[in-house]
């Protein structure tokens, strides 16, 4: 059996864990902590401990050691219209992930997915809403009923869209 674990980066991104035979494993905001920074306009970034203790804490419990676990992370793809904090913190996501992905999953079982590729898959375009209403038609009981939670909508479809492409 395969597990799949789907990511949107950024400091308001998710990750979520999915299992094709069971559904909706696990779904969590990015976690985030001070960078120590009182001033500009990146205060935080990704906390890579606690990002660490998350997996490894997934891996215990839904056994990563018997299962196989691929991984896809959204490309962060830089757009003009967005703040530079924005891109910056979607790119510094982007690494730690990369990096506690790889760490656990090995860089076999790590994919980096167009934006484009999956939300096609799905017939989404830029609306945020949409994003969470496909969410639900797919998983009824998955955390997204607040606007602000997108980005978990996203980060499961990402693992779903990693289920249909390679499972």
């Amino acid at each position: 059996m395969t597990l799949y674990i789907g990511c949107d980066p950024g400091l308001t991104g998710a990750i979520s864990l999915i299992d094709p035979g069971r559904g909706l494993l696990e779904c969590v905001d990015v976690p985030v902590c001070s960078n120590g920074q009182d001033t500009g306009s990146m205060k935080t970034w990704v906390d890579v401990v606690a990002l660490d203790a998350l997996l490894w804490d997934w891996s215990a419990k839904h056994n990563f050691a018997a299962e196989a676990v691929i991984a896809g992370i959204e490309r962060p793809i830089p757009m003009p219209s967005l703040p530079a904090q924005t891109i910056a913190s979607q790119f510094d996501t982007f690494g730690a992930l990369r990096g506690a992905l790889a760490a656990q999953v090995g860089a076999a079982g790590l994919h980096i997915v167009s934006p484009h590729a999956w939300k096609k898959m799905f017939g989404l375009h830029a609306d945020k809403a949409q994003a969470r209403a496909c969410c639900q038609r797919l998983y009824a009981s998955a955390p997204v009923t607040r606007v602000k939670d997108h980005n978990r909508a996203e980060s499961i479809l990402i693992a779903h869209y990693l289920v249909r492409t390679l499972h």
